[in-house]
């Protein structure tokens, strides 16, 4: 691995703006949460908000109906969820701005599509314990799809908010991978809402601290970090036994961040399958 000064990372700048934002809802108050967090990120990027509902695919029988016939029941739902989004958002300033997208077909793959289409920077989801019909559409395997295919950042949100607001970002460091940008986003996230970062590692080895890759990596990123003039601290945790996405879990439990940067394609031999439990 290179020293960690000659990792190159990727242009803040191409990392400061989100321009738009694709937000796949349901048609229910589960719509609120990633909306108005859709919203707070308008307000810090002026980012364009495109709300998207994904409905199941006609049945057999009905795609062989006549093309008008179709077209009437894509106008009839598209109608069904603007008055939706009014009904839990009246008279917000943004109501007219939103832009609203409705397409028929297989839930993640007509979400992965209208990503790319759309060119989105960033895909705000609930993710739901259970599914129960389109209350939940996000369900622990529909949302580690979607993370895992989708060619831009994803946030997922398993609770509402309890206050609004980006403070806190915690950062798990695996020493063993590239973390170049990860590190690149945290502090354009960081620098962008004001809000300090918490790096943690976890040190497998029963080696002194100072000796550890864990730990000197984890310094490293935290002077990069500094120098971006961000208030970061670095906690090295010991495995004991443990898998490393338990012991990350129990340390934002503790500290209860705001947001939680991880990159799956990267970590996901490390923390094995552990999408589903962060």
């Amino acid at each position: 691995m290179l020293p960690y000064k000659q990792l190159r990372y990727p242009s803040m700048k191409s990392l400061s703006q989100i321009g738009r934002i694709l937000v796949p809802v349901p048609l229910n108050r589960n719509m609120i949460a990633p909306i108005n967090q859709a919203i707070y990120f308008h307000e810090k990027y002026g980012s364009d908000i495109v709300l998207l509902h994904v409905e199941s695919e006609l049945p057999f029988l009905q795609k062989w109906f006549p093309s008008r016939i179709q077209k009437k029941h894509r106008k009839k739902a598209l109608k069904k969820f603007r008055r939706q989004v009014k009904h839990f958002f009246p008279e917000h300033p943004l109501l007219k701005q939103f832009e609203y997208e409705l397409v028929i077909g297989k839930l993640i793959p007509s979400i992965l599509k209208v990503s790319a289409r759309r060119k989105s920077d960033l895909l705000i989801i609930k993710k739901a314990r259970r599914s129960h019909g389109q209350a939940s559409i996000f369900r622990k395997e529909n949302a580690d799809k979607l993370i895992s295919e989708s060619k831009c950042p994803v946030m997922t949100m398993f609770k509402d908010p309890e206050i609004k607001g980006i403070n806190r970002i915690l950062l798990p460091v695996d020493v063993t991978k590239n973390s170049d940008k990860k590190v690149a986003w945290a502090i354009s996230l960081a620098k962008k809402f004001g809000a300090s970062i918490h790096i943690v590692s976890v040190q497998h080895l029963e080696i002194k601290r100072v000796h550890s890759l864990s730990y000197n990596k984890g310094r490293r990123i935290e002077r990069v970090i500094r120098e971006h003039g961000i208030d970061v601290d670095l906690v090295l945790l010991k495995a004991e036994q443990r898998t490393a996405d338990e012991i990350v879990l129990d340390y934002a439990e503790k500290l209860k961040p705001d947001l939680l940067v991880i990159m799956t394609h990267q970590e996901t031999i490390l923390f094995d399958n552990y999408l589903g439990a962060f």
